[in-house]
């Protein structure tokens, strides 16, 4: 039932994910509040929803413009269960806005593929990430996913090269000019201060494991299922699939390098695996697999509240 209703692209889809996503996001709010819930906790909570819908629409538009999946809504169920493994009411303000810009940023990397105003993209691309560093410098590894999309859809030369790195030192020079003028150059500093090393720790975190270890083996036999059929053909997907799989290894090297691994950033790490594991999900001919797989997913993100 499930694979009949969300293999098809209708408006009542989109409609019936944003309800689950809802639930989700009340079902963090009771279940990780040891306190009573106030109706300030609520009023808050309700300031986080135009930011996931924003996050939404980008994801959509990504998945959607780039022709990424067919035309199913397979990848949005997929990333909206994929969020309700997360404690999402743990989320900042500002991680939210990584999120964001992150999805920006992807935006303009993906439809490299057209080729069109190629240039315009690449700077773009590059100021997203320059403002993503000021937020966190460990997202420097993102710009793997800008020129490996060079390399894939356009062609290495100095301009290809020179104007990404312009994008990214534009943020980085306004916010040094700032403080500049100010005094406060410490504070300019203290943004760059990280410690440089691989990180374990977050696999220490039950919960974690189960995300990790739940979309991680999804996408591993999505990768290894597809990939001989998607590169059997002569088309600009199987260059779109190599760029999947290398924002996959990205958002792997991002967690980490990260000191304190947050929900947000295993989020980042589920925007290439939904997408990945759809495109498998999505050629799967007996739709009682695809069902099962679907209900799995349903059942562990909300018996994962209850387990940590």
């Amino acid at each position: 039932m499930l694979a009949n209703f969300f293999g098809k692209s209708k408006p009542v889809n989109f409609i019936l994910i944003v309800v689950l996503f809802l639930i989700y996001n009340y079902l963090n709010l009771f279940l990780h509040n040891s306190n009573i819930v106030e109706l300030s906790t609520y009023l808050n909570n309700l300031i986080f929803l135009p930011g996931f819908l924003v996050i939404f629409f980008l994801f959509v538009f990504i998945v959607a413009k780039n022709k990424l999946t067919f035309d199913n809504t397979y990848a949005f169920l997929l990333f909206v269960i994929s969020i309700g493994f997360l404690n999402i009411n743990s989320i900042s303000y500002w991680e939210i806005a990584e999120v964001v810009l992150l999805l920006l940023l992807l935006r303009r990397v993906y439809s490299l593929r057209t080729l069109n105003a190629t240039l315009q993209k690449l700077y773009d691309s590059g100021l997203w990430l320059g403002v993503l560093l000021l937020i966190a410098p460990q997202n420097l590894v993102y710009i793997l996913v800008i020129y490996v999309g060079i390399l894939l859809f356009v062609k290495l030369t100095y301009r290809s090269i020179i104007i990404p790195l312009l994008g990214i030192v534009t943020p980085l020079f306004l916010f040094f000019t700032y403080h500049f003028y100010q005094g406060s150059m410490p504070e300019f500093y203290e943004v760059f201060d990280m410690s440089l090393g691989v990180n374990f720790q977050f696999l220490d975190i039950f919960s974690n494991q189960i995300v990790l270890s739940v979309f991680g083996v999804l996408t591993l036999v999505s990768v290894l299922l597809k990939s001989g059929d998607i590169f059997a053909v002569s088309n600009k997907f199987k260059r779109s699939w190599v760029l999947l799989m290398v924002h996959f290894i990205t958002a792997i090297l991002y967690l980490l390098i990260k000191e304190n691994v947050t929900s947000v950033d295993l989020l980042l790490f589920l925007i290439p695996s939904t997408i990945i594991i759809t495109n498998w999900i999505q050629s799967i001919k007996r739709k009682v697999i695809v069902n099962l797989i679907l209900t799995f997913l349903l059942a562990m993100s909300i018996a994962i509240h209850f387990i940590v």
